[in-house]
């Protein structure tokens, strides 16, 4: 339990330890140097981050002054940036208001050369930031004076005014907005055109090697126009009669809608008739080949002994129509009746026609008997005694028959 208690407050040591800007002997780091108009504000030892572009990519650790210059000590960590380039810049920035500074690096461009490690960005590459007294004191008495008052008569001109700026900003709100749109719909209008111009030089340089085939085109172009100028006259008229044609062709769609939606349901209903359709012209064409073997020389003659006949067809069709619904119901009745015959409702059960032939095999079997009358019927009785002393009938039987059936 010591030695656990040992190991997690020598972890918790380090990792504050860690955080607190403890070197770490086992992380390197390569130093630079910044020299600045000014260091002020920067101090040593807080951990002052160095950043590149708003990330942080190592520390100040010192500052010291040469030949005038405040010079910045900074240690990079290469995992973060591997290298400075000559032409790289710093700026000295406030972190936040009470003045935590921070360098901002530009790191430059590799055509420039790296910059060694332990190297100085020079005075002209970096920026510090000025303060507000340091510039009021590089102006002359006059305008200090000057500025002075105009921040005065400010102050006095806005004392009380609070509710109208704020109503006045809130009024500037909606132009803000839209000057934001503008703004925007300008931007995009500038990238559409950049591609616009990147598009035609891409255009310009693609027909480039066509000027032969540019050239007939227009010549091809000039000729169709030409064509049309001559034609103008018709073309008017044609233009003037356009809106009539539009609004009848219009009307004439409109009217075509409920036909629409028939036509659907019809061309659905079509489908069995079209899928028949081969098999019937099959057939059609040999019953043509049929009709062109009669003897059409007799076809006459047959009509006319065919016209009595024709006449009695009427009342015969009137009759069926009477006598067809009838029959049509007694067939369904047989149909009825054959397919409950013929169920087989399973489980044990076959049906009726399995049971219709046990009672044709056991009729055969009850009258096999016969004798000079005719089939004689063939019956067991079979009863209990005390079965045949409780029928009303039992005494009756034992006086006609002359026993007790062995029931004694």
């Amino acid at each position: 339990m010591l030695l656990a208690l040992m190991a997690a407050g020598t972890a918790c040591g380090a990792f504050i330890l860690l955080n607190q800007r403890l070197p770490n002997p086992f992380q390197h780091y390569y130093a630079v140097n910044g020299a600045f108009p000014t260091a002020a504000g920067v101090v040593a030892g807080l951990g002052e981050p160095v950043t590149v572009a708003g990330v942080r990519v190592g520390q100040i650790t010192g500052t010291s002054l040469r030949d005038g210059q405040a010079i910045i000590h900074m240690e990079i960590d290469p995992a973060q940036l591997a290298h400075l380039y000559r032409d790289a810049h710093a700026e000295l920035v406030p972190n936040t208001p009470l003045k935590d500074m921070e360098v901002d690096i530009a790191p430059g461009d590799r055509a420039a050369g790296i910059l060694p490690a332990g190297a100085t960005i020079p005075v002209g590459q970096t920026l510090s930031p000025i303060d507000s007294d340091e510039l009021l004191s590089a102006l002359d008495a006059d305008t200090r004076a000057w500025l002075q008052s105009l921040i005065s008569s400010l102050g006095e001109g806005t004392a009380g005014r609070g509710p109208d700026i704020r109503a006045l900003f809130r009024a500037l709100g909606p132009t803000a907005a839209q000057t934001r749109q503008i703004s925007a719909l300008l931007s995009a209008r500038r990238s559409e055109l950049a591609r616009i111009v990147h598009n035609l030089g891409v255009l310009t340089r693609a027909i480039q090697g066509k000027d032969g085939q540019l050239r007939e085109t227009v010549r091809a172009g000039s000729q169709a126009i030409g064509a049309l100028g001559g034609q103008s006259a018709a073309l008017r008229a044609a233009i003037a009669r356009l809106p009539g044609t539009l609004a009848r062709a219009r009307q004439t769609l409109a009217d075509l809608v409920p036909f629409a939606q028939v036509l659907g349901p019809t061309a659905t209903s079509l489908e069995p008739i079209a899928r028949s359709l081969p098999a019937t012209l099959r057939d059609a064409r040999t019953v043509f080949e049929g009709a062109a073997l009669l003897p059409l020389q007799e076809i006459r003659p047959f009509v006319r002994a065919s016209a009595p006949l024709t006449r009695a067809l009427p009342p015969l069709g009137r009759n069926l129509r009477v006598e067809v619904p009838d029959l049509i119901k007694a067939f369904k009745v047989l149909a009825y009746s054959t397919n409950e015959l013929a169920y087989n409702p399973g489980g044990g059960n076959p049906g009726f026609l399995y049971w219709l032939a046990w009672f044709a095999h056991n009729a055969n079997s009850f009258i096999s008997t016969s004798d000079a009358n005719g089939p004689v019927w063939r019956t067991v009785l079979i009863a209990s005694c005390r079965g045949l002393r409780t029928l009303p009938a039992g005494p009756v039987l034992e006086q006609v028959f002359g026993t007790t059936f062995g029931c004694g």
